[in-house]
């Protein structure tokens, strides 16, 4: 568990995450304006349809330690994304989009407005 209150704004469906948005039309993330909790039904009833992660976005606690990602001070998730992403894939906007858990938000503390601007971006990011 994270000691420094940090959100993974990349999170499988699990009860007792939290929904943060749904991947639209246009392969984009669609945020919540407030984050839905997520609970077993939730979890049965998204899983029906195929991995809920390649259509929903979810977040927890950051496990820091017990994740993969984790460095040792840092998630590589969002710092592989932003390798990966030219400038021109990214929906820039003159404010930041919406987000349910930005206080928080492990890759928002770590890259700033990158992250938020690349978060749309991604569905899921192993």
């Amino acid at each position: 568990m994270c000691e420094t209150g940090k959100t993974c704004p990349n999170a499988r469906c699990e009860d007792g995450n939290l929904l943060l948005g749904v991947k639209g039309p246009d392969g984009h993330l669609q945020r919540m304006r407030t984050a839905l909790p997520v609970d077993g039904t939730f979890v049965e009833t998204a899983a029906r349809h195929g991995p809920p992660e390649a259509r929903m976005r979810f977040a927890s606690d950051c496990a820091e330690q017990g994740c993969d990602n984790w460095t040792g001070d840092r998630c590589r998730a969002i710092d592989r994304v932003l390798s990966f992403l030219a400038i021109d894939d990214l929906p820039l906007h003159d404010r930041r989009p919406p987000c349910p858990i930005r206080a928080t938000c492990r890759w928002f503390s770590q890259r700033g407005d990158s992250a938020c601007h690349a978060c749309s971006v991604v569905i899921a990011a192993e």
